[in-house]
């Protein structure tokens, strides 16, 4: 009868991330009632709130508290019929008509209109006056956010929507920068900050409300009103600077597998298989992995911890089998980037620089295909966050998605213009690194569709470093969107269906250029090798997730031997 050797290997594994976690729902706070309803646009100037009633064609201001209530104080009639939007430069109100299609500068002292402007659009939804006094207007349906004079309601400029259904918007400042919006998507119930010079969306937050008709900006608060509920939330925006949002927690369990057999008349002189043990990170909290089997743990030169099966001498119907589970609670995270914020190379440690800025046979960084892409998307950018984000843009519009098996170089990737999720990362990798951004890759196993899904396609994407945030998620490949506010979110954030294995920034000692399970062997004659790997998951069958107290010691159970192992 046959010994086996059989091991379990548990680890509660230290974080390897460290970010201040947030979430949306508790970031806002209630702290207003509308006094009337069919609200359009919100301004607070510090002591009142002011709003137009679409119905009464009247502008209100409001005071108030929860305790004695809110009244109105003071109201002025408007010279259009529907009220769409609103906004205040410190003088005077700017006011949106849908059905004559003007803008309105009012003075609320005197209830003068002291100039009408051409709306550049129909159905204005938001209005916000910019550091130099000119206006943007947002539309719903519409595909641009316009830019117009504030002499003559000229159209100066016009960057991407967001979304095609927004439905209010206001100005916030920068430090180095021409400046920000807030745009509000009544049909998503989001929020999204939009650069004005890049025009790209930077992310989005979740609303505090179904339907945002107003979003003001003031001294670092943010205030929210809504057509549908008649109330007001304001949020703290300094607090959430450079944070990491997690959300919709998946509790699951994770069993990846591996098989090499041999099924010919030959021999398998030497069979390897390598498993990629996954640690505590942003999107997971792992409570338990378990190996079975006999193995040896490696770390390579990223500080990737591997477990090595081995056999040897295999003749037909052997096999070498390996398995990892793992529990764990998984999230959806998304990073609240402020790029005035960003710090520059020199805030970079110099020990992510000498392993991440570095060439290597899939990125061939002097390639004139990665110098001319630089040249020509980065240009004189000094901003950290714009250059790996111009990047971003580009290789999301330049590659389509084709998995033909392979993974080619990154100029070839980029030149051909098709690719994997690997191809995609290697480009994206080659061409940060190029621009100085140190960038590197992270494997996953992957949710299929239903919680209990089978996954043998996994998926890859980068990881940049950015000071003083640290490693951030940039998948290009799921950031091939339509529009700018569903793309956004996949520089900075990654859904809750994903466990990540592999971290790595090039050819590993014992993974080589694979992620997950890696397998290599030796044959002597007709071997007939069968190689098989792919992993399940599964939603656990227990609610009882132990509470997270990682150990780094490693405990080891012995129990029979089984010669293949």
């Amino acid at each position: 009868m046959k010994k086996t050797l059989f091991i379990l290997f548990f680890i509660f594994c230290v974080s390897v991330f460290s970010a201040d976690y947030f979430n949306s729902k508790a970031l806002f706070k209630k702290i207003a009632y509308m006094p009337t309803g069919f609200t359009n646009g919100l301004v607070f100037d510090g002591q009142s709130f002011f709003t137009t009633d679409r119905h009464k064609d009247i502008l209100y201001e409001f005071k108030g508290n929860f305790n004695d209530g809110f009244k109105i104080e003071k109201f002025v009639e408007l010279p259009d019929y529907e009220p769409s939007a609103l906004d205040f430069n410190g003088k005077l109100f700017a006011v949106s008509d849908l059905e004559k299609e003007f803008i309105y500068l009012i003075d609320f002292k005197t209830g003068v209109c002291v100039k009408t402007l051409p709306a550049p659009y129909k159905r204005i939804t938001g209005l916000a006056f910019d550091k130099d006094g000119n206006l943007w207007a947002c539309i719903y349906r519409g595909k641009t956010i316009a830019k117009i004079s504030k002499n003559d309601g000229t159209t100066l400029r016009e960057i991407k929507s967001p979304s095609p259904t927004v439905s209010a918007m206001c100005f916030m400042p920068s430090k180095t920068r021409e400046g920000y919006l807030w745009v509000a998507d009544r049909g998503k119930d989001r929020l999204y900050l939009v650069d004005i010079q890049s025009g790209l969306t930077i992310f989005y937050l979740k609303s505090p409300v179904p339907y945002p008709t107003g979003i003001f900006y003031r001294d670092g608060k943010l205030y929210v009103s809504c057509y549908q509920k008649d109330e007001i939330y304001v949020a703290d925006i300094n607090s959430i600077k450079n944070k990491c949002e997690r959300f919709d927690i998946r509790d699951a369990k994770v069993t990846v597998y591996s098989t090499v057999e041999c099924m010919g008349t030959g021999e398998i002189k030497d069979a390897n298989v390598y498993i990629a043990i996954p640690e505590n990170r942003d999107n997971q909290e792992l409570r338990v992995t378990k190996l079975d089997g006999k193995y040896e743990l490696v770390k390579d030169q990223y500080d990737q911890k591997v477990a090595v099966y081995s056999a040897k001498d295999m003749k037909n119907g052997d096999f070498l089998n390996s398995k990892m589970e793992v529990e764990g609670r998984f999230y959806a995270i998304s990073y609240k980037i402020f790029p005035d914020e960003i710090g520059t190379e020199k805030d970079i440690p110099e020990d992510v620089k000498k392993v991440y800025l570095k060439d290597d046979e899939k990125y061939v960084l002097t390639s004139p295909v990665i110098q001319n892409v630089i040249k020509k998307v980065v240009g004189n950018e000094k901003n950290l966050y714009f250059k790996a984000r111009k990047l971003f843009e580009f290789l999301a519009d330049r590659i389509n998605y084709q998995m033909i098996g392979g993974w080619d170089i990154a100029p070839v990737v980029i030149t051909r213009g098709t690719g994997s999720c690997s191809e995609y990362t290697f480009s994206y990798i080659a061409l940060c690194r190029a621009a100085g951004i140190p960038a590197r890759y992270v494997g996953s196993v992957v949710v299929r569709g239903e919680d209990a899904s089978f996954d043998n396609v996994y998926h890859r994407w980068a990881e940049i470093y950015l000071p003083p945030i640290g490693w951030i998620p940039v998948d290009v490949n799921a950031g091939d969107e339509e529009w700018q506010g569903d793309k956004c979110y996949s520089f900075g954030g990654i859904a809750n269906r994903f466990l990540i294995t592999t971290v790595g920034g090039g050819n590993s000692k014992y993974m080589k250029w694979d992620y997950n399970v890696s397998v290599d062997y030796k044959t002597i004659g007709k071997a007939n090798v069968r190689v098989e790997s792919f992993a399940e998951w599964d939603v656990l069958r227990s609610k009882k997730l132990m509470k997270t107290d990682y150990d780094t010691n490693l405990k080891f159970y012995n129990f029979e031997k089984r010669s293949c192992f």
